[in-house]
């Protein structure tokens, strides 16, 4: 069995999730990024965080808060199995966690986040039970993110209305203006001035923009109306237009 000290012990709780951690303003590269502290593991956190790893692991282990040598060795089998998990799935090689190293040092930390990684976890490299649990899969599924939602049309109206002469929004309501169908437009303008006018002078998408009142219903009804009919590949465009500097 490895010889550990407190500080290795700590960083090992700390690793497998555990004890929480504190960031290291001047970090020792020979170790993971967290504050290291040798002093003996007889304070209240550590205990505590001794207990959760015990309980993880009962009735293998007497849950008593003591770093004993059987609650020694299962660190080290859980740390030894986290890292073989690591490098079976592409996080880490052998040179960087060379097996006789059972310990939660830069190179587990690394490899960790990069898995973290992969499947779209926050980057802490802590490894949870959660986390060691997927990695015990025999294949792991690259993580797809997630296509990001476009804003809608009350939410720039909102934006617009801050800055209307910002020539992005002009340049994208004319542009879109001109890209929708005059028979949404119609009807755009009819729900906006409550007619049914057959023929009616359209309204322009500046000005729907700058009056527009969340408080009046007929111009809640034509913004949604508006929204509804817009193709997502004309959204798009309007999208990038609004957006750009």
């Amino acid at each position: 069995m490895a010889v550990y000290s407190p500080q290795v012990i700590r960083h090992i709780l700390i690793g497998l999730g555990y004890l929480a951690a504190e960031i290291d303003p001047n970090p020792d590269p020979q170790f993971a990024p967290w504050k290291r502290n040798n002093n003996s593991l007889t304070d209240d956190p550590t205990e505590e965080a001794i207990k959760k790893f015990q309980k993880q692991y009962s009735p293998k282990l007497a849950v008593n808060g003591n770093a004993d040598a059987d609650t020694r060795q299962v660190m080290e089998d859980t740390i030894k199995g986290l890292q073989n998990r690591l490098k079976f799935h592409g996080f880490a090689t052998n040179a960087e966690i060379p097996s006789d190293k059972p310990f939660y040092g830069p190179a587990t930390y690394q490899a960790v986040k990069k898995f973290q990684k992969s499947q779209g976890l926050t980057e802490n490299g802590i490894a949870s039970v959660e986390q060691r649990q997927i990695l015990q899969q025999d294949t792991l599924t690259p993580n797809k993110p997630q296509p990001q939602a476009q804003p809608k049309l009350i939410d720039l109206c909102l934006q617009f209305k801050k800055n209307p002469q910002n020539p992005s929004y002009i340049a994208a309501l004319n542009n879109l203006q001109q890209n929708l169908p005059k028979d949404v437009l119609h009807k755009v303008t009819n729900k906006w001035r409550g007619t049914n006018d057959q023929n009616p002078e359209i309204v322009k998408l500046t000005n729907l923009f700058t009056y527009y009142d969340n408080n009046n219903q007929n111009h809640r009804d034509a913004l949604d109306h508006l929204q509804s009919q817009i193709t997502p590949a004309i959204y798009k465009e309007f999208i990038n237009l609004w957006n750009k500097k």
